[in-house]
C-alpha cells in the first residue's frame, strides 16, 4: 500500500488505547469459544479444550485488532473522515474491514489445521465467524467515533486558547526586536529576525543560522543564552521546541510524529545532509519535547 507511506499531510491522532485493545481480544476470545457451548464459565475453566481455544482466539483477534489500528492510524494521514469522507469510507472499509475478514478465514482455517480438521466441515462459518465480523465491524466503528472525539476535542481547546478573556482586551504579543546585531570576533553583522532560520545550542554555545546560509559551519555563534535570544524574537514569527533549538516558522518545511509522543521537525535548510554524522549531542536537535507538542500544534495552525 504505497499511498499509506506517503508524507503525512493531516496531523495524526494519538489513540493511546493499547491496554483497551488487549482487553477488547480477550473479551471477544472468551465470547467466540463460549458462543453456543453448554459449558458454564466456572465449568469451562477446567477444561483443556477452553484454554487451548482461547489462546488461538485471542492470538487471531489481537493480530485483527492491532491490524486494524494500524491501517486507521496510516489512514488518518491520508483521509479525513469529514475532509474526505468518500475515499475515507472506501479505504476503510477495503482495508480495514474486508482485507481482515479473509484474513480472519485464513488464520482461523490455519488454526483447525493445526488440530487435523477441516474449517469446512466445522461449524465456524455459520456460527463464530458471525461474531469475528462483527467484532471487525464494531473496531472500525469505534476508531470512526474516537477520530470525532478527539478531533473534536482538539478543535475545541484551540477555541479556547484563542479567544481571549471575557471582558479583557486580548494580551499584546511583543513582536520582537527589528534587528539582532550579531559580533563575531572581526565584524559586526545586523540581521533581521526574519531572515533567520533557526537558533541552536552546541557545546554550551549559541549559534544562528541564516536562510541563504548552505552548511551548519557557516553560523555565527553569539554571545548569550538561548533563553536571551528568545525572549528577543517575535514569538509568533519563533517557537522553541527544545533545549537546543529555536526555530523560524518559515524554516519548518515538515514535521512528523517521533518517539515517546514528541515531534520531529524537518527544518529548511536542513541541519546535515544525507550521510553527514551527526554529533551525539545533536541527535535529538530537531525534536519537539514532548511537553511542547500541544504548543507547537497551536502554534503552527494560523
Amino acid at each position: 500500500m504505497p499511498f499509506l507511506n506517503r508524507t503525512p499531510q493531516i496531523d495524526p491522532i494519538d489513540y493511546n488505547d493499547r491496554y483497551l485493545r488487549i482487553a477488547l481480544c480477550l473479551v471477544a476470545a472468551h465470547i467466540i469459544v463460549l458462543y453456543n457451548e453448554d459449558h458454564t464459565f466456572f465449568q469451562a475453566l477446567f477444561t483443556f479444550s477452553y484454554w487451548r481455544g482461547l489462546l488461538g482466539s485471542f492470538v487471531i483477534a489481537t493480530l485483527l485488532v492491532n491490524y486494524i489500528h494500524w491501517v486507521t492510524v496510516r489512514l488518518d494521514k491520508r483521509f479525513d473522515w469529514h475532509a474526505d469522507t468518500l475515499n475515507r469510507l472506501l479505504w476503510q472499509l477495503l482495508i480495514g474491514f474486508f482485507a481482515p475478514a479473509l484474513f480472519a478465514f485464513l488464520l482461523a482455517a490455519f488454526f483447525f489445521g493445526i488440530f487435523g480438521k477441516n474449517i469446512l466441515e466445522t461449524t465456524y462459518l455459520q456460527q463464530d465467524y458471525t461474531l469475528v465480523v462483527t467484532m471487525l465491524l464494531t473496531m472500525n466503528l469505534y476508531y470512526f467515533g474516537l477520530n470525532s472525539f478527539l478531533r473534536l476535542k482538539s478543535s475545541s481547546a484551540n477555541d479556547r486558547v484563542q479567544e481571549p478573556l471575557a471582558g479583557k482586551e486580548p494580551e499584546r504579543r511583543d513582536n520582537g526586536k527589528e534587528i539582532l546585531v550579531v559580533n563575531t570576533p572581526t565584524v559586526s553583522v545586523p540581521l533581521r529576525p526574519e531572515n533567520i532560520s533557526y537558533c541552536y545550542l552546541l557545546q554550551n554555545c549559541v549559534f544562528v543560522r541564516t536562510a541563504d546560509m548552505k552548511t551548519l559551519s557557516e553560523s555565527y555563534q553569539i554571545a548569550g543564552s538561548l533563553k536571551e535570544l528568545e525572549a528577543k524574537l517575535d514569538r509568533r514569527m519563533f517557537f522553541r521546541i527544545n533545549r537546543q533549538m529555536i526555530i523560524n516558522f518559515n524554516a519548518c518545511g515538515s514535521y512528523r510524529p517521533g518517539k515517546n509522543k514528541t515531534l520531529e521537525v524537518f527544518p529548511d535548510p536542513a541541519p546535515y545532509e544525507k550521510g553527514t554524522k551527526i554529533p551525539d549531542q545533536h541527535k535529538r536537535l530537531c525534536m519537539v519535547s514532548e511537553d511542547r507538542v500541544a504548543a507547537f500544534r497551536l502554534w503552527m495552525d494560523r
